[in-house]
């Protein structure tokens, strides 16, 4: 293989990544914003019209659950988890590295329960109803399976030594 078609994977494979990121991304800010809009009417029709909608509060608690775990992924790719370094800095690099590669098997596998547990929580729940919303209580479960996919997407790629940081500054950068 030459190293201008290996390049060329490199950008396809970093074109590929954005594009999913990027829509990943949008759908969290939407889920955001759908929220704040969600919350403003059932507080505005509560307080000014004295009648809530019923469906205002469940809605906004599926879009919060839902917030929750697409922002869990995107946490995890910009490397904003918790990190409790203390320990793992008083050993040689080496030891580090291991350590690192260690926690991305358990992200990997985090990642896989969320595909695995979530497809079958939402299998099952596909039949009972939500009360406020009437819409199937699978619903609610339906972003672990794709928060699961997105870790596992990211563990992967990072594995393989491509950055999936988008918002790092030039000081977070090893």
């Amino acid at each position: 293989m030459s190293p201008t078609s290996t390049l060329n994977e490199s950008r396809t494979l970093r074109r590929v990544w954005r594009g999913i990121d990027t829509v990943f991304e949008a759908f969290c800010i939407l889920c955001l914003v759908a929220t704040l809009l969600i919350v403003l009417w059932q507080v505005f029709s509560r307080e000014l019209l004295s009648d809530s909608p019923s469906w205002s509060e469940e809605s906004a608690r599926i879009l919060l659950v839902w917030i929750g775990f697409l922002g869990a992924a995107i946490g995890f790719r910009e490397g904003a988890h918790i990190a409790v370094t203390f320990l793992v800095d008083r050993f040689p690099a080496a030891f580090g590295a291991v350590i690192g590669r260690g926690i991305q098997v358990l992200v990997l596998g985090f990642g896989l329960f969320l595909v695995v547990q979530g497809s079958q929580f939402v299998i099952e729940a596909q039949h009972a109803t939500l009360p406020g919303t009437g819409l199937p209580r699978s619903v609610l479960y339906l972003m672990m399976p794709v928060a699961g996919a997105m870790l596992i997407l990211c563990t992967v790629l990072q594995a393989f030594g491509f950055s999936t940081q988008r918002y790092a500054e030039s000081d977070d950068i090893d």
